[in-house]
């Protein structure tokens, strides 16, 4: 999955702002998406929408649109079946 950061580096003004969002993102990356998985499992559909906005805005700041609509997806309606598989464990 290749991250696109040049809407993020004309947000934040700076590529060194952009490089940092990028290694936090990449950190978080793992906890946030377990949460998500967890909580569509657990049928808490709060969470999961909740979860699921977080992650999508992160992924459209880094051009991942097609993980970011997913995620929409996941945002509007946590309670129907969604394909995890297009989205990687880690960046």
């Amino acid at each position: 999955m290749t991250l696109n950061t040049e809407k993020l580096v004309s947000l934040l003004g700076s590529e060194d702002a952009a490089r940092r969002f990028v290694e936090m993102f990449r950190q978080q990356w793992p906890e946030q998406f377990a949460t998500l998985k967890q909580a569509l499992a657990d049928a808490d559909w709060e969470n999961a929408s909740n979860t699921a906005h977080s992650l999508k805005s992160q992924c459209r700041y880094l051009g991942l649109d097609t993980l970011a609509e997913t995620l929409q997806n996941i945002e509007n309606q946590p309670n129907a079946s969604h394909d995890l598989s297009l989205f990687p464990p880690g960046f």
